[in-house]
């Protein structure tokens, strides 16, 4: 899938990393949930793109060794991120410096590899479900302690595939509007909406998607019910 970069000279808008601004977890920093996005925000405002994405980046990093040095679980998809951050803001300054030519300016090259990205994971979540093991199917029993009577009933894998298609709707949706938002608003007005827009709209999927579930497994007798999947979330992978 081809994604509509404008070429310009200047950042028209953009995707900021793939730091999102989202609730914060328990034990973790409001700081640390916030300060890559400001830091990105005030400096390609006050300096360029190079230091915004070098100072996001380094923030990232710092954020998760702390959470490492803190005692806290970050599991392998915080390292993930953040192995990834750093590829996507090496490329950047490579297209920054003109050691490497892509053909479009610099911004398009940082907030393009977030627009493709989105779209490679909703194609990779799609793939989960086609070949018969849906993402949550998987990933649920590994942070939420549900009896395997639960896990194994057809209720459950249905219910999960169904939330995975969720996914991989909200990660294209998603996309889709970045694209559109990134060649047709300057870069304040974009980070203003989609920073906005992306916490509702992430909101609202997390939370009917739980309901969803919640209603679909309620049948199910061993199924505890929503508050304790909650207050259970996270203690298996600690």
């Amino acid at each position: 899938m081809s994604v509509p970069l404008r070429q310009t000279g200047r950042m028209d808008t953009g995707d900021v990393s793939e730091v999102e601004i989202s609730p914060p977890k328990p034990g973790g920093s409001n700081l640390d949930q916030y300060m890559p996005v400001i830091l990105f925000f005030a400096l390609y405002n006050l300096v360029n793109i190079k230091a915004a994405v070098v100072a996001a980046t380094l923030w990232s990093i710092k954020a998760a060794i702390s959470r490492r040095r803190a005692g806290l679980d970050i599991g392998w998809w915080l390292p993930t991120v953040t192995i990834y951050l750093i590829l996507r803001a090496g490329i950047t300054i490579l297209a920054d410096e003109e050691i490497v030519d892509f053909g479009i300016s610099t911004e398009a090259v940082y907030f393009g590899i977030g627009f493709v990205t989105k779209f490679l994971v909703g194609l990779a979540v799609a793939v989960t479900i086609i070949i018969g093991k849906p993402l949550l199917a998987w990933a649920i029993p590994k942070v939420v302690d549900l009896s395997p009577t639960v896990v194994e009933s057809r209720t459950y894998i249905r219910t999960m595939t169904n939330a995975t298609w969720l996914i991989v709707v909200f990660e294209c949706a998603s996309a889709l509007w970045d694209i559109w938002l990134f060649n047709n608003a300057g870069i304040n007005l974009f980070f203003l909406t989609r920073t906005g827009v992306n916490f509702v709209v992430s909101f609202i999927f997390i939370t009917g998607g739980l309901m969803y579930i919640d209603r679909k497994l309620d049948p199910l007798e061993e199924y505890p019910g929503l508050t304790h999947v909650l207050e259970s979330s996270g203690r298996l992978s600690q």
